[in-house]
């Protein structure tokens, strides 16, 4: 939905609700007060009780209806389709180099918007820094094993894929 790291929604129907718990509170009074257990819960609404704490992105909240009525505008078909073809373009051209091991399969059916790869001598970390300074957003992942990773978006262009690859073809150790 192009929302800052972190932005989501969850969408849920009433029994479904049941099964989930607020962790953390927001710092609207009733439900600050339920979750001290001074207010009963069916005081509060939903929304207010799963709404995340802290201050709220009320212009990203505000958004949320263009957003997605851009997305509904150009289908799911169509993102799922542009993801796939600018993924594919980039682990083609990683597997072509011959110092770079891509981790995430080639087929569409087994891979979607992350690309993960090692670049043969560096560690992950050094990889995605040395990216940055080319102003190429990567990370690593988060996991026990650490991988380079890239991830083109929809708005990214098949130009900016190539820039990409030349920057990654660059990388030694």
């Amino acid at each position: 939905m192009f929302g800052p790291r972190g932005t989501g929604l969850v969408w849920g129907t009433p029994a479904a609700w049941s099964a989930a718990t607020a962790t953390i509170p927001t710092f609207d009074d009733a439900t600050y007060e339920m979750w001290m257990e001074i207010r009963k819960p069916q005081a509060v609404p939903i929304g207010a009780i799963m709404s995340p704490g802290g201050f709220h992105s009320f212009e990203h909240r505000w958004a949320l209806d263009r957003a997605f009525n851009f997305h509904q505008t150009i289908t799911k078909e169509r993102v799922a389709a542009r993801i796939h073809s600018l993924n594919r373009q980039l682990k083609e051209g990683l597997a072509k180099m011959p110092h770079i091991k891509l981790y995430t399969p080639m087929a569409d059916e087994l891979s979607a918007g992350i690309v993960c790869f090692d670049v043969e001598g560096m560690s992950a970390d050094p990889v995605v820094a040395a990216l940055r300074k080319r102003n190429i957003i990567a990370s690593v992942t988060p996991y026990k094993t650490l991988y380079a990773r890239l991830s083109p978006g929809l708005l990214v262009s098949p130009a900016e894929v190539d820039a990409t690859l030349a920057a990654v073809h660059d990388l030694r150790a």
